[in-house]
């Protein structure tokens, strides 16, 4: 079994793979770093914490570039699709 939760379910040409996701009020929300049918998953590492989201390919507004920008806010993606909190030590 792999460490890697999303081996064999990844599509690797998908275009939202490896892009930087961002709300709809320019803030960062993270990296995708797996990419299914219907959603996709967003981790953003920073120095303390590790939070991860699982995010509908419907929020989506447009990708350019490698970026992914959504119809939502900051606040409302942290509400809505929040998955996992972690903090490091």
């Amino acid at each position: 079994m792999s460490e890697y939760p999303y081996e064999g379910k990844i599509h690797g040409d998908d275009k939202v793979n490896y892009s930087t996701v961002y709300s709809s009020d320019g803030i960062r929300i993270g990296k995708v770093e797996a990419a299914f049918a219907k959603s996709f998953i967003v981790k953003n590492e920073m120095k303390n914490r590790e939070v991860k989201y699982e995010i509908p390919r419907l929020d989506i507004v447009s990708i350019i570039s490698g970026s992914i920008t959504l119809k939502l806010k900051k606040k409302e993606i942290d509400q809505k699709y929040e998955t996992s909190s972690i903090n490091k030590l």
